[in-house]
């Protein structure tokens, strides 16, 4: 384990004995270079999560300001509790296919609710990754910014000297 990750491990400990959340298992994954993943199972779940993730969203940004700190780096931090998002990916990814499968059935374009950038990406990744006859686009700005999935054209060749008709 190198230096960084031994002081996340640390850092993950002080901050969640000063929140009074019990805790245990904190397991910490580097994704980049300048990612990393904090995951922790807790009894106490649900302070730290709170109705659609609104608390989880802001402990992680102020554990992850706390981190940039003291490493001396801005580095990014995704605090995962009881596999919350991980869950909560699956559930958006069955409501995209689902929308998908309406899409492919009906030929008509579907405009989703307001997401917001990281579920955006999440979104257009998954439809460029798994889907050839549809594909995703993004309009409008802010918090009117919604996408689209749309039926992708596929274009008709017609063999004009009729040989492989």
């Amino acid at each position: 384990m190198d230096t960084v990750t031994e002081k996340l491990v640390e850092l993950s400990k002080t901050f969640f004995e000063w929140l009074w959340v019990s805790h245990n298992n904190i397991t910490i994954t580097q994704e980049s270079d300048t990612i990393y993943r904090v995951q922790l199972q807790s009894d106490d779940s649900h302070i730290l999560i709170w109705p659609h993730g609104k608390n989880l969203e802001s402990i992680t940004h102020i554990f992850a300001l706390i981190f940039s700190k003291n490493v001396g780096k801005h580095c990014r931090v995704h605090v995962e509790v009881n596999d919350y998002l991980a869950k909560k990916d699956e559930k958006l990814l069955a409501f995209i296919q689902s929308k998908i499968d309406g899409v492919q059935k009906s030929g008509n374009k579907v405009i989703l609710p307001f997401f917001w950038a990281y579920e955006r990406k999440k979104i257009h990744s998954f439809v460029s990754e798994f889907n050839n006859s549809v594909y995703t686009k993004s309009e409008w700005e802010g918090n009117e910014r919604r996408i689209h999935i749309c039926k992708r054209d596929i274009p008709i060749s017609i063999d004009i000297d009729g040989e492989d008709i």
